[in-house]
């Protein structure tokens, strides 16, 4: 179980994300899903993955973030057939886990509002291996791994979801210090089974070229199942991540 949850981690690091690829433009007539954003929260910044359920069986998707937009549409079919449902899971920073199960066969034209109910935030300060440094591109980028996703998706075993959360320049001795929300207080999270941890990788801030994927704590008490940090309420200062790919 561990290694799939490693190699669907490595897999989600493409930029599709959920999917390699998006629906084919169909019929006018296809069942659509508009999800209206917030005034205060830039489109861009706001993620989408849903799963599609059908004739066809299922079939996972994400929506490609763009600035300047006010709703999100979701064609809701593939391989040239409507689906019968539509599972979405919506996040945007500093805000908790939004979530719609909608039947598209009683509401083939739906309309939803992404919500943003505030979570509170927690410091995390580390050290990464310093001579993973290359230069000042060298940057540190976080990830939420939502292993409970695939159960609210009705997803037995595939690629699990990721949600960028974070991202830090390390300084030249591989310190760092960031926010990010305080996901054990989720509620959306914590209704599934499964659990969650937080990826970190350095990467070119360029290029996004990876430098190392998988740092990990050097500690035994915050590493989780899949050798990411641990979701917790409080984290001690200067935790020590080594690279846990060698």
């Amino acid at each position: 179980m561990k290694v799939r949850l490693l190699l669907a981690t490595l897999v989600m690091l493409i930029p599709s994300d959920f999917s390699l690829t998006q629906p084919k433009q169909n019929s006018a007539n296809s069942p659509t899903v508009s999800i209206s954003l917030p005034a205060d929260i830039p489109s861009e910044l706001v993620q989408i993955r849903y799963f599609l359920i059908g004739s066809f069986g299922g079939y996972g998707g994400y929506v490609e973030p763009k600035s300047g937009q006010t709703a999100y549409e979701i064609e809701a079919f593939t391989a040239g057939e409507p689906a019968k449902s539509i599972k979405i899971l919506i996040y945007a920073q500093g805000c908790r886990f939004q979530t719609f199960d909608l039947d598209l066969t009683q509401f083939p034209i739906s309309k939803e509002r992404f919500v943003c109910e505030s979570l509170p935030s927690v410091r995390i300060t580390g050290e990464v291996p310093s001579d993973l440094i290359r230069d000042e591109n060298t940057e540190l980028n976080v990830r939420y791994v939502a292993i409970w996703a695939n159960r609210f998706f009705g997803i037995a075993d595939g690629p699990v979801p990721e949600f960028q959360v974070a991202t830090t320049r390390p300084d030249s001795e591989g310190n760092f210090r960031l926010d990010i929300s305080d996901f054990s207080v989720d509620k959306t999270a914590s209704s599934y089974q499964g659990g969650a941890s937080l990826s970190f990788m350095l990467r070119d801030s360029k290029t996004l070229n990876p430098i190392a994927l998988n740092l990990g704590p050097e500690e035994a008490e915050y590493q989780s199942e899949i050798h990411g940090l641990r979701i917790l309420p409080s984290y001690r200062n200067g935790i020590k991540f080594v690279n846990s790919s060698e």
